[in-house]
C-alpha cells in the first residue's frame, strides 16, 4: 500500500501490505466522526457474474486508453471473472473493462470433492486475492478452469488498463518433485489440480509472483504447495512443498497471502499433516522460506499430534510480521495467539513452547469454537501498537505491544450480539474478518471495519453478511454497522474470507449475491 503524502492509496495486495497488518494509515476523510447512519452508507453496487471470495484491489489514477485517468477498483469472481470499474463514480455503472479466463468448475464435481462438499458453492474459478504491481501495470490473477482435457490452474497476467493478456501468459501451473509422500509415483509427487485449492491470495516479491495451495474438504491425496514465477516473463522459478514423504499440510490462512519480510523470506501457516521433528514434513507449522523457496526456518506448537488429530489447523489463518521488530503474530483454530522470532522461530520443543517469545489463549477454551480464520491487523498509535482479531463465538477484541511482548488481557473488546444473542455477533465460522483505517498515528482517527456473517454460520453454506465499523481506541463505540439502514446499505450474502478494502474515503465489500458494494460519506 503507498503511503506517500498527498498521494491517493493504492490497495494492490490481501490486506494491504506485504506484513499483511490490514491497515490503511492514510485515510483522512472517513472517521468516527462521520461513519455514522446519518452521514456514512452505501454509495453504488457493480454488478458481477459470480461469488467473490478475493478482497477488492484499488488502483488510483489508471490511464484508460481513449479515457485519461480514472481511479479503478478490481475484483474477481468465482466464474473466471475479471472487472475493472470505476471506483468513485455512480454514475459509470458499466465495467471499465472485464476478462474472462476461462470455463469454472460447476459443483458439485466428483474430481474435487465428494459430493456433500459445500464449504464452496455453485463453482470453482478464482479463490484467491490478485495482485498488483502498479509500476509495470500489470494485474496477476490466478484461476481454476475444468476443460475438456481436464482440472487446470492458471496464472494471468492482465493490463490493468485494458484487462488483456500481456508477458506472454498465461501459463499453466504444473511441476513434478521428488517426494515419496501421498500419492507419489516411483519417488515423484505430481502437482494435481483437481486436488488442489489456490485460497492463499497471491504475493508478489522479490520480482516474483508467489502462489501457495491446499485442497478441497481436506480430500486426499493432497499437499501444501507453493510456487514461484517470474514477474516479467511468468516462467516457474521454484517450488516448495509441506509434506513431501506424509501428506496435507495445506496453505489455506482464509485467503491470506504469504508475508514477506525486508531480506525477501516468505512466512506462511501450515494447516494438520504430516510432521517430523527435523523439519522435514511441517503440517501444523509456522514455515520461513527464502526469496528462491529453499528452507530458513520454522516452528510448531508441542501440541502438533493433537492438533494434527482434532484437524485443529494452526494455518487457519495468516501471519502478520509486526512492523519495526523481527517478531510474527498468527495463530489458528485452537484460538491461541503465537509470538516468534524471526531470526529464531523455535523448531518444536516437546512438552512446552517456552523457546518462543509467547504463546497465549486469545479466548478461554469452553464448549465452543474460537477459531481464527481472519488473522490479526494493526494499528500503532500513542501508547504503542495494538493488535485486532475477531475470534469465531467471541467478541472482537484488541491487544496492546509493549515491551515486545502482547499484555494478555484485551485492552478493548466489542459488546456486539448477534440478533438470537450470541455474542461476537454472529454464530461460529468464521468470526469477523478485518482491515483498520486511520490518519497516521492520530488516535481520533482509527477505525475497525469487519465483515461476517449477520446470525449464522457460514462454514458450509451461504448466509446473510453484515459490514461493521468500530472506533479502534474504543470497541465498545460501534459507530455503524450496514443492518442500521438495511434498506439503504444491506450487503447482501456474506463473501467469505473477504475482509473490507478501505481506501480514499470509501470502503469496497463484494457479496455472494452478485454485486460489489462502495460505501462512504452521502448527503
Amino acid at each position: 500500500m503507498q503511503r506517500t503524502a498527498n498521494v491517493p492509496v493504492a490497495v494492490t495486495t490481501q490486506h494491504n501490505d506485504n506484513r499483511r497488518t490490514g491497515l490503511n494509515a492514510c485515510e483522512t476523510t472517513l472517521h468516527p466522526g462521520n461513519v455514522s447512519p446519518a452521514s456514512f452508507g452505501r454509495l453504488f453496487s457493480r454488478a458481477v457474474d459470480g461469488h467473490v471470495y478475493a478482497q477488492p484491489l484499488v488502483l488510483p489514477g489508471v490511464e484508460l486508453p481513449g479515457r485519461g485517468p480514472r481511479d479503478v477498483v478490481y475484483v474477481a469472481t468465482m466464474h473466471n471473472s475479471v472487472y475493472a470499474f470505476d471506483a468513485v463514480d455512480p454514475a459509470a455503472s458499466a465495467p471499465l473493462w472485464r476478462t474472462s479466463l476461462g470455463p469454472s468448475c460447476p459443483l458439485p464435481d466428483p474430481e474435487i470433492g465428494p459430493p456433500h462438499y459445500r464449504d464452496i458453492a455453485v463453482e470453482v474459478g478464482v479463490v484467491s486475492t490478485s495482485v498488483i504491481d502498479a509500476v509495470r501495470q500489470v494485474l496477476y490473477v490466478l484461476a481454476f478452469t475444468k476443460e475438456a482435457d481436464g482440472h487446470h490452474h492458471t496464472l494471468h497476467a492482465l493490463d490493468t488498463r485494458t484487462g488483456q493478456p500481456v508477458l506472454g501468459g498465461p501459463v499453466r501451473v504444473e511441476a513434478n518433485v521428488p517426494g515419496t509422500g501421498d500419492g507419489s509415483v516411483g519417488g515423484r509427487l505430481a502437482f494435481t489440480s483437481a486436488r488442489q485449492i489456490q485460497r492463499s491470495a497471491l504475493t508478489l516479491a522479490n520480482g516474483t509472483v508467489y502462489a501457495a495451495f491446499a485442497a478441497y474438504g481436506d480430500r486426499s491425496p493432497y499437499h501444501g504447495w507453493v510456487f514461484g514465477f517470474d514477474a516479467l516473463t511468468l516462467r516457474r522459478t521454484g517450488v516448495y512443498v509441506t509434506t513431501p514423504g506424509t501428506g496435507l499440510g495445506g496453505i489455506w490462512q482464509a485467503g491470506q497471502g504469504l508475508a514477506v519480510d525486508e531480506a525477501g523470506c516468505l512466512y506462511f501457516m501450515t494447516g494438520n499433516g504430516g510432521f517430523r521433528p527435523d523439519g522435514s514434513e511441517l503440517g501444523d507449522s509456522v514455515v520461513k522460506l527464502r526469496p528462491d523457496l529453499t528452507p530458513a526456518d520454522w516452528f510448531s506448537p508441542f501440541n502438533n499430534a493433537e492438533l494434527d488429530a482434532a484437524d485443529a489447523d494452526l494455518g487457519s489463518a495468516g501471519p502478520l510480521l509486526i512492523p519495526g521488530t523481527r517478531l510474527l503474530l498468527g495463530g489458528g483454530k485452537e484460538g491461541k495467539f503465537y509470538l516468534l522470532d524471526r531470526e529464531a522461530m523455535g523448531h518444536f520443543h516437546a512438552g512446552s513452547d517456552s523457546q518462543i517469545p509467547q504463546s497465549f489463549y486469545v479466548v478461554a477454551p469452553d464448549a465452543n469454537s474460537h477459531h481464527i480464520h481472519g488473522g490479526p491487523v494493526y494499528w500503532d498509535l500513542p501508547g504503542g501498537p495494538w493488535f485486532y482479531v475477531w475470534p469465531e463465538n467471541a467478541f472482537l477484541r484488541a491487544y496492546r505491544f509493549s515491551g515486545g511482548r502482547l499484555d494478555v488481557s484485551p485492552v478493548s473488546t466489542s459488546t456486539t450480539t448477534d440478533p438470537t444473542g450470541v455474542p461476537g455477533g454472529s454464530p461460529g465460522m468464521p468470526g469477523g474478518m478485518l482491515s483498520v483505517s486511520a490518519a497516521g498515528r492520530d488516535p481520533d482517527s482509527g477505525l475497525v471495519w469487519a465483515s461476517h456473517p449477520w446470525r449464522e454460520n457460514a462454514n458450509q453454506a451461504v448466509v446473510d453478511g453484515v459490514l461493521r465499523a468500530y472506533r479502534a481506541r474504543d470497541l465498545t463505540d460501534e459507530v455503524w454497522h450496514s443492518r442500521m439502514n438495511a434498506a439503504r446499505d444491506d450487503v447482501g450474502k456474506f463473501a467469505k474470507f473477504v475482509p473490507p478494502t478501505v481506501a480514499n474515503g470509501r470502503v469496497y465489500l463484494p457479496s455472494f449475491s452478485g454485486a460489489l458494494h462502495v460505501y462512504g460519506l452521502i448527503g
